[in-house]
């Protein structure tokens, strides 16, 4: 089973079976006809709780899609071609050093 996270105001919520594109899509045409709107969703983990979001043209919201454990890329992970094989260290210094 799909979930669609939401990131709304630094915190996450969840709408069930359904894909980042139908909420997208949900979202462009709800701001279409007017100026916000109200999206549905679900807050917590677990037992979820319904909650309402007030989305505006102004609201930071990402649309995330999460996947079950199972399931495979269809294109395969691309991560893995933009990580290089060995990491410079995480602090390097950088200056004038004494030979």
């Amino acid at each position: 089973m799909k979930r669609t996270v939401l990131t709304y105001g630094g915190t996450q919520y969840t709408i069930a079976n359904e894909d980042t594109e139908t909420v997208q899509a949900r979202i462009d045409a709800g701001l279409r006809e007017h100026p916000f709107m109200w999206l549905q969703v679900n807050y917590g983990d677990g037992r979820a709780t319904p909650a309402m979001l007030l989305i505006s043209p102004a609201t930071p919201v990402a649309i995330i899609t999460e996947r079950d454990v199972d399931e495979q890329d269809e294109d395969g992970s691309v991560a893995r071609y933009l990580l290089p094989e060995q990491t410079r260290p995480a602090s390097i210094e950088i200056g004038p050093t004494d030979h």
